[in-house]
């Protein structure tokens, strides 16, 4: 409200848009998010913005916390496994705990293994590092044969191959 008592002027959308861009909010290789340089380092505001992490269809991150949103910058993955859980289950650094999808699994080269879980609000894939813990629990699943640069995933009791590049979606780096 304005000090009249009127509703303020409806912003338009170019205008929404360049504000939505111009937010200065990213987050780093390692799932540390800051604003213009500064760490965000409030628990449950870390935990508001995990949770309120998607991806447009076209590809880009964004951060939805309530009905505002805006694009961040992404280092990596937006997501990390930290475990994984009987079934097998990733558990994740948003606090979900959810099935691994064994045909998402691939190996970055140098940099480990990937794969992809369902943004919470649209449900498209947002790419997952696993971290050296997950990696490790997920061993009791993995098979190594003599000969493979990569183990296969065997779980209940189909072979997955681990590839070394997103399955099916080979030219959007940022999907699994």
């Amino acid at each position: 409200m304005t000090d009249d008592g009127s509703a303020p002027p409806a912003i338009d959308e170019a205008t929404l848009e360049r504000l939505r861009r111009g937010v200065p909010l990213t987050m780093d290789a390692m799932g540390r998010f800051a604003l213009d340089g500064e760490p965000v380092t409030h628990p449950r505001v870390i935990e508001a913005f995990r949770r309120g992490l998607d991806i447009t269809e076209a590809g880009e991150h964004q951060l939805h916390v309530g009905n505002q949103w805006c694009y961040l910058t992404i280092d990596d993955c937006p997501l990390r496994a930290t475990a994984v859980l009987e079934g097998p289950r990733l558990r994740l650094d948003d606090g979900r705990a959810l099935p691994l999808d064994p045909t998402t699994v691939w190996e970055e080269p140098g940099r480990g293994l990937r794969c992809a879980a369902p943004a919470i609000r649209s449900g498209r894939p947002l790419a997952v590092r696993f971290t050296n813990s997950a990696q490790m629990d997920l061993d009791r699943w993995l098979r190594w044969d003599e000969g493979e640069e990569r183990a296969s995933l065997i779980i209940d009791g189909r072979t997955y191959e681990i590839g070394d590049r997103p399955p099916g979606n080979a030219g959007r780096s940022e999907l699994p």
